[in-house]
């Protein structure tokens, strides 16, 4: 393979293509498109040819996100939808603080799920820690501290003082001295040991300040803080594809301060992989409290939010409880609020996620399944009273404008979509002719970065 560095000094240059070369060697004989390197912030370090285009570079900082958030992740696999696919290994410093990532994309047919497990080898493991090494070079050695000043007297034979006064303590044994331990000149306790010749003093003088702590944002703000982290609820509107109806249908996302994504995002798939219940209760609980200091947004015009769910709480047999107290104590309808859970999470937990939709089908919540395929393991749940959409897979959406068995399968959709009273979601969708051809065989909705991007929710108001 060709290797060429994007333009940096000789000298970073000069390590960076030998760490990519290295990248390269530890694929052994997977067909790759390109592999490229990149900082914390998702920046080109190195590309082994060609360009990156703008889709690509928001799977990357979309991936960098996921994979600072997901810190047990050793690798993110991402199907991009056109015939291609992504994995991205993570460069992290001995604490697990992400300094880089290698992104490999090659065509989907030779690059899978399993295969990107596969790719996590001793090899690419040794080239992710020369990146790590390189992104954060060892601390440089303190400098030596300066000798003591020698004693104006002659110590005696057994005594000895250890004074740690960046700590506040200070140690002082008087063994076989004539001179009496004397607590420092400021504001000190003396607490003497059971050893007579011991006197522990510790000294106020010298505690170290506590840190300032972060403010928490304001509930109903449209933000929350997780692990450190300040987060801010976004929603995107479903561009509807034909009349009927007139409530506005949001997914809502929630997305690290300052960054914004496309709405099948590498964070919503690991979070949905790896999830946690209680991020999603961060983002229910503060949802509600939003729309509760807001009656307007519904009152002016009836809307409802869905919010993705990840395999963890799904399995929670207290997470619907915690909604149902929500909902209750805000006042708000629980037909405003769904959830999106994904076909796979569907396959995977069946006994769960049957549970859960019972459990939505009491409380008044409804019921989203994401990455729809027609897979018969799911359909049966598609007759739930709860079920409100199915939102196609966009690796079908993506290609039925060329390829006549994807045409056939969002036929087959829309059509039994139809029949039991649902709607039906076409996603990353970005062309007039595919909206126009969606439209025609009987999509009701089309979601898509270019046709409405992600917003705050905060605008709605």
């Amino acid at each position: 393979m060709a290797t060429q560095p994007v333009n940096k000094p000789e000298d970073a240059s000069d390590s960076l293509n030998a760490i990519g070369k290295a990248t390269c060697d530890a694929l052994g004989n997977l067909r790759v498109q390109s592999v490229s390197l990149h900082d914390a912030e998702g920046d080109i370090l190195w590309l082994s040819e060609g360009v990156m285009g703008p889709d690509e570079n928001s799977l990357v900082l979309e991936a960098t996100q996921a994979l600072i958030f997901a810190t047990d992740r050793s690798y993110i696999y991402q199907n991009m939808g056109d015939g291609r696919a992504a994995a991205f290994l993570p460069a992290r410093t001995p604490t697990g603080e992400l300094v880089g990532l290698v992104t490999i994309i090659s065509d989907s047919k030779w690059l899978d799920h399993a295969t990107a497990a596969r790719l996590v080898s001793p090899q690419s493991t040794a080239a992710m820690r020369r990146l790590a090494i390189f992104r954060k070079p060892a601390a440089a050695t303190p400098p030596p501290k300066p000798a003591p000043a020698k004693p104006t007297r002659k110590p005696s034979r057994a005594a000895a003082t250890v004074d740690r006064t960046s700590t506040g303590l200070r140690l002082v044994t008087t063994a076989e001295t004539n001179e009496p331990t004397r607590a420092p000149p400021d504001s000190s306790v003396a607490t003497h040991s059971t050893d007579p010749n011991v006197s522990l003093i510790i000294s106020s003088k010298h505690t170290p300040p506590k840190p300032a702590a972060v403010a928490a944002p304001k509930i109903g703000s449209g933000k929350f803080r997780f692990e450190g982290n300040e987060f801010q609820l976004h929603v995107q509107q479903l561009l509807k594809l034909r009349s009927g109806g007139g409530t506005r249908r949001y997914e809502v996302l929630a997305r690290p301060t300052g960054r914004t994504s496309t709405p099948d995002s590498i964070s919503d798939t690991v979070r949905r992989a790896i999830g946690t219940s209680e991020l999603d209760r961060l983002v229910i609980s503060e949802l509600l409290a939003w729309i509760e200091a807001h009656p307007s947004v519904l009152d002016n015009n009836p809307s409802s939010f869905s919010c993705n769910l990840s395999m963890s709480s799904i399995a929670d047999p207290k997470f619907l409880a915690f909604v149902a107290s929500q909902l209750k104590s805000r006042d708000v309808p629980a037909g405003t609020v769904g959830f999106e859970l994904t076909e796979h999470a569907c396959v995977e937990q069946q006994r769960d996620v049957e549970m859960f939709i019972a459990a939505c089908e009491k409380l008044g919540c409804y019921v989203v399944i994401d990455d729809f395929t027609l897979d018969s393991r799911v359909v049966p749940w598609l007759a739930s009273p709860a079920m409100r959409f199915v939102k196609i897979d966009s690796k079908i959406t993506t290609s039925a404008m060329t390829e006549r068995l994807q045409q056939a399968l969002v036929i087959a959709m829309s059509q039994m979509s139809k029949v039991l009273g649902i709607s039906c979601v076409a996603k990353r969708i970005d062309t007039p002719a595919a909206r126009q051809w969606l439209s025609a065989v009987g999509v009701d909705y089309a979601q898509g970065f270019v046709l409405e991007e992600p917003k705050p929710l905060s605008d709605l108001g």
